[in-house]
């Protein structure tokens, strides 16, 4: 059985959590932004596969607002991963899109290669590796899309995921 990890996240203030800008209640205020990025940051320090949990420390009184806090991370984090979805179903549609504007690119550029290398002349072969190698870019950016962003986006979205449903308990700090 492995050990559940703590990220511990030091508190003097419930105010402390959230984003001051945010005129919502509690349930449904935004993370402040700092909150945010060290507890992504620690969780991503682990695999998928390994126990979390969050751990609010802080004043006795504080604990009287764990069901708020509890809800409140679990709502930041599911509007998170409901948000990178979105992006990354976009960022798919575009990626599809790019690849067939680049294989027509890359068709366009081949056949006007070959006409190229055709005709024949002291400049022929000069364009003739341009248009292949133009033709060859056009599909960089639309395979890095499809093929190499979507890890990256695949572990953000299984993180955030992670996050909506993570389990925050409390700990009087000592002295408070």
């Amino acid at each position: 059985m492995q050990t559940v990890t703590d990220i511990e996240l030091r508190l003097s203030s419930i105010e402390q959590l959230f984003d001051r800008l945010d005129p919502a209640p509690f349930h449904a205020k935004a993370l402040d932004r700092n909150a945010d990025a060290y507890i992504q940051e620690c969780a991503a320090e682990y695999s998928g596969h390994h126990p979390l949990r969050i751990v609010i420390s802080g004043p006795h009184e504080l604990g009287q607002h764990l069901d708020d806090i509890r809800l409140a991370i679990h709502e930041h984090f599911a509007l998170a991963h409901r948000q990178a979805e979105r992006r990354h179903r976009r960022r798919r549609r575009i990626g599809r899109v790019a690849l067939l504007a680049g294989l027509a690119t890359l068709t366009i550029s081949l056949l006007i290669r070959r006409l190229v290398t055709d005709v024949g002349g002291p400049w022929s072969d000069i364009l003739a590796e341009g248009l292949l190698i133009l033709g060859w870019v056009a599909l960089w950016r639309p395979i890095e899309t499809i093929a190499f962003d979507s890890w990256e986006s695949r572990d953000q979205r299984r993180l955030l995921a992670t996050l909506a449903s993570i389990p925050v308990d409390f700990s009087a700090a000592m002295g408070a």
